[in-house]
């Protein structure tokens, strides 16, 4: 009898352990699965309410006025149609990715002649501030899932 309880009890514990191992995996396959349903949500935005998103998000952060929203709602209108037309497959690579750059500094530039020297100073400030915290967070993100603690 005591020999059957040990061997249940030496089973269990081999069994946990083994489960222990496989839970470290799945926060990482959860995390994916997190992104994936981020990515699919914005992947189902039209063009359209992309611009509509940025306009209205840069519009309260840089408080412009009714003339420049109608500037950068169709600056951010063309420019969604624009990535639309580029990353209509899911791997990137280096051709896309160039062209996504240079989308992104055309935007700059016609957004720079739509607001004024103060606007486009915070917006340069919030983006290098998003930038730093994205860098922050993903690094902390990967050291915590190699085990290592941040």
């Amino acid at each position: 009898m005591k020999k059957l309880v040990m061997m249940l009890a030496f089973g269990l514990a081999i069994a946990g352990t083994s489960q222990a191992q496989n839970g470290s995996q799945g926060g990482r396959d959860n995390d994916r699965k997190v992104e994936q349903v981020k990515n699919e949500k914005r992947a189902k935005l039209s063009p359209e309410q992309r611009a509509i998103q940025r306009t209205e998000k840069l519009t309260q952060k840089l408080d412009l006025n009714k003339s420049q929203q109608k500037k950068l709602q169709a600056l951010n209108l063309k420019h969604a149609k624009q990535i639309e037309s580029i990353a209509h497959t899911r791997e990137r690579n280096e051709k896309q990715s160039q062209q996504m750059q240079k989308l992104q500094a055309s935007w700059e530039k016609e957004f720079k002649s739509i607001v004024n020297k103060k606007q486009f100073a915070n917006y340069q400030e919030e983006r290098k501030q998003m930038q730093a915290n994205r860098g922050k967070n993903n690094g902390q993100f990967r050291r915590e899932h190699n085990g290592k603690s941040a």
